[in-house]
Formats: C-alpha cells, structure tokens, sequence
C-alpha cells in the first residue's frame, strides 16, 4: 500500500473506493464542497480503464458545443437515451444525467480539466429520433503532466503518444500522422485523451489535500446498523463519516461472474486486469440489488500477441481497421454479416448471433479482410508492405488461397468479394446500409473521390486477414442506485451512505451506446451529483 499526498488515516468524510475518471469525479466534487477525501486504488496505478481510454464524453447540450455554434435541447436528448436504452432504466435517471451533465463540464473546467466539442462527430445511431449530428462528443484538451510532480509516477502511464480523438479521427490511418510531432510533445511531458482527464483530475485533487492511496484493494464494507460506515482494505478499517463511492469497474474480468450473467463470448479486454467486480459483489453482499447485469460496453478487437497489460493479454480496439475503405469483415463461412462501418458496440452484438444447428456463435471466428491497396494507403496497425508478415496476420494472393487458409469455403469468399465491390463501384452496400449514415461516412475517407467515402474495392492482391474478436470496455450492469447514485436495496429503499457510480453501477447508458463517451459522460454525471449529494448530506 503506497499513500500519496499526505498519511492514510482511519476516518474521513467521504471514502472513494476506485480511481478511474469517474471516482476521482465524485471525489473532486466532495472535496471542492470542504469535505475530507481518501481515493483507494486497488493497482500501483492511479487512472483505472479511464487512463488507457479515448477520453471522451458524451454529454448532451453542453456548453463547449453551445458556445461554438452548436445547437441541442433536454427533449431531444432525452428522446435519444430513451429509445437507446429501451425501458432498462428509471424515467430519472436519464433526465439527471441529462440535466445535470451541462453543470458537471463546467465544474470540472473550473478545476483545470478542460474539453472541445467535436461538432461534427455524429450520435452512433443516427436513425433514432433525438439523434445529432455533432457536438455532444467532447474531447479533452491536452494536458501538461509535468504540473504532477511526483504524482506523476502514481498515474497509469498510456504507452500510446499523445494524440486528441479529434486529430485522431482527422488524420484517420496511422500513415497520415505527424509521428515526429507527437514524439515531441510526449517528451514535454504533454498527454492526451484518458491519461490527461485523469492527470487533471488527479492534479486538482491534489490541489485540494486528497488522499490518494494505491495497491489499497477493496475488500468489504463496515456498517453501524443498516449505515455504510466505511471500508476495509486488507486488515485496515477506513471510515467513512458521510458516505462511501464505490468505482471499482465491471467484472470483465472475474470469469466466474461472466459465466453468471453475460451470455455472449467476452473474449477480448482492453482493461487493466483489476475489474473483478468487487464493489457489486461487496454492495450485494448487504442486501443491494442489481440491475442490468447482462450488459456490457461491446467491441471488436485485434489480440496482437505482443500487447500486455500488467502481466494480462491485452487487445486494440478495431476502428479505422475495419472502418476504412476498402476492408470488409466476413464469417467462417466466407459471408458478410454486417455492417463493417457501424458503432463498436451494435457491431460487436451482430458477432453473438448464435447458430442452433453448430451449437455456436454463428459468425465466430470472424475476420476481417483488406487489401495491398488498403495497406499502402493506411497501414494495419504498425505493419507496412515493405515488412515481413507478423504471426497475426494472414495473407493470400488469390481469393482462392486466402480462403483455404482460413479454413472457409472459396467460392463463398471469392462471391462475397465480388459482389462487395460492385457495391463499392457504385457506392450503395444493398446487404448492410454501409456508408448510408453520416456516422459511417465520418470514419470513411472523403480525400479519395469515391462514390461513398466509407466503400472501396479490395482488388490488388495480396489479401490480409486478421481475427476479429467480439470482447469489451467492460461490463456495465451493477448496483442498482437513484439519481443521485444512492445505492437501492431489493426493496427500492437507500442504502444509507452508500453510493455506486461507473460500471459498478447500472450505468445509466447500459442497453445502448449514445455516441463516444457514453461511459465517461453519463458515469461522471452520476459521480457529480453522487458528491453534491454527500455534500449536503
């Protein structure tokens, strides 16, 4: 157990079990109202899933979007979330986090943690009424780590260099980034994304005398009667006087809890390992009810062999590599089954189709398919055509030879091309609508002149292949709370001194995907109005 900033006490106001963005938020918020703060991370690192993420949130007619010339409204949000979640949550929660959202960037903001509205990334369902166009998507600026000092070494370091998900997602192929720019402001210290909503968060909690405590895992609550009193972590009790967060993440990674409640193949991560569900399993132990424990923040990976992540495997998120023209993503039948340009989440839950007759997943292993044009433009991952072929990733130069080493039928493969790239040729896929939406064609390449920026043929050979593996951000069902994050036991009643926030909680946005930063906007929400609400208790 390593303490930061400051000595570990026995008792303070408010105790934060979990120090991603969204615990360090409600910690934050308690802090800024005069109480007393104790943050307990159960890893060496500060930051959790939140560090190593995009770092964006969604919030809904937020006022970096307003005052940019965007426009949005409560109703129309509230539409939105409300047909994405379908009926999975109370009327109240989804208008807190509506309401309250707008106020939550401005507090943050106050205490140096800034964002940009990206005004023209689209909802990712755009067919649904109260969807929009843009803005809602907020990307953190750029953030100078060197403010830290020694706290520095106490946040999860993101090997990745420092890139906004706006440059990101303008640049769109690695080919196209400025690698010698970004190499130089890592070396300045500056960092991006995850990392610098949690640097900043960690700065300003610093700012305010929080204590911040790692390699500290939660192990169960204290109680006087029916009120939370505190935590204990190993053979130490911690109190808490008015109230414990819990933000201690899903349980993506606590296999018996998978085979308990995901029906799906969760196969790849993207997390630290320490998401074992050890603040839903503590809240159900006295009496807390669950909700929505089925649900989970889906993707499609890539698992490159070399990526770890404190000693687990660790995977990349598939986006422009399945997103860009001129890739496609096919069963083991050698079919298309979906729409390759799609949000991650409605992509992924298109992998879990089962097939009755196989007694499994109908469309796993899945691959996805380019080719030699598609790397010469784009790249794939780190590989490039002048490079010897990685144990990932397959190649053929036919269809024929392609197919037979991926173990699929080839006239199967050889139709589905075919027919793909008479789709491309005149920029309309009758299959799967890709391209139709203005989220498809965002992730497209519009400096091309195709029919439609998110289609391209694949017909210079060599063909390569790689897995696609359906897995998560992470779970998103847990502790049943209110709208203030008030934990409810089976009877619907507050649990006293008890608050869930994050994937320990049922995420607000849990049973849909609103749009990038679903997870970080609706769960900071919660843990701003989990902090005004200690704060005036």
């Amino acid at each position: 157990m390593r303490v930061w900033n400051g000595e570990l006490l026995d008792g303070y106001d408010v105790v934060v079990a979990g120090s991603g963005a969204i615990g360090l938020t409600a910690a934050l918020t308690a802090a800024a109202a005069g109480k007393s703060v104790c943050v307990l991370e159960k890893s060496q690192y500060l930051g959790g899933t939140s560090a190593i993420s995009g770092g964006t949130l969604w919030i809904a007619a937020n006022g970096p979007m307003l005052r940019g010339g965007g426009t949005d409204s409560r109703e129309d949000a509230l539409r939105y979330l409300k047909a994405l979640t379908k009926g999975r949550h109370p009327e109240e929660l989804l208008e807190a986090v509506v309401d309250t959202g707008p106020d939550m960037i401005e507090f943050v903001a106050e205490h140096g943690l800034k964002f940009n509205s990206v005004l023209n990334y689209p909802d990712y369902r755009q067919d649904l009424a109260g969807s929009s166009k843009g803005g809602r998507s907020l990307d953190p600026q750029l953030f100078d780590s060197t403010a830290l000092g020694e706290l520095r070494a106490a946040v999860r370091p993101d090997p990745r260099l420092p890139f906004t998900m706006e440059e990101y997602e303008a640049w769109g192929a690695f080919t196209r980034f400025p690698w010698d720019e970004l190499k130089a402001r890592k070396e300045r210290g500056l960092t991006s994304r995850g990392l610098a909503v949690v640097s900043s968060l960690v700065a300003a909690l610093a700012r305010l005398g929080v204590t911040l405590v790692t390699e500290a895992p939660f192990a169960s609550l204290l109680r006087e009667g029916e009120r939370v009193t505190g935590v204990r972590v190993g053979d130490l009790e911690v109190s808490a006087r008015d109230g414990v967060v819990l933000a201690t993440g899903g349980f993506e990674w606590n296999d018996d809890m998978l085979k308990q409640f995901i029906g799906a193949p969760f196969i790849a991560r993207c997390s630290p390992p320490h998401n074992t569900g050890d603040g839903i399993r503590a809240g159900a132990a006295i009496g807390a009810t669950l909700r929505n424990m089925h649900e989970a923040w889906w993707a499609p990976y890539a698992q490159l062999p070399h990526e770890k992540m404190d000693g687990a495997p660790n995977a990349t998120l598939l986006r422009f590599e399945r997103q860009g023209p001129g890739s496609i993503i096919v069963d083991r039948q050698g079919n298309r089954f979906v729409n390759e340009s799609q949000n991650y989440n409605d992509l992924t839950r298109a992998m879990h189709a089962y097939e009755p007759r196989d007694h499994a997943p109908a469309h796993l292993p899945a691959w996805v398919i380019v080719d030699a044009d598609y790397v010469r433009r784009y790249g794939l991952f780190d590989f490039r055509l002048d490079q010897p072929l990685p144990e990932w990733l397959v190649s053929g130069d036919s269809a024929a030879e392609l197919a037979e080493r991926l173990e699929m039928p080839a006239d199967a493969l050889r139709a589905t091309l075919d027919r793909f790239n008479r789709f491309a040729a005149t920029g309309e896929d009758l299959d799967y609508s890709r391209g139709a939406s203005a989220y498809d064609r965002y992730w497209g390449d519009s400096t091309r002149g195709l029919p439609n920026p998110a289609l391209a043929p694949l017909s210079e050979y060599p063909l390569f292949a790689f897995a696609a593996i359906p897995g998560g951000f992470g779970t998103c069902g847990g502790l049943a709370t209110d709208a203030d994050a008030r934990v409810l036991d089976w009877n619907n009643q507050v649990i006293d001194g008890l608050y869930a926030v994050g994937n320990t909680s049922a995420h607000p946005a849990s049973g849909g995907y609103p749009g990038a930063g679903a997870t970080l906007g609706p769960g900071m929400t919660m843990a701003y109005r989990a902090g005004k609400s200690i704060a005036s208790s």
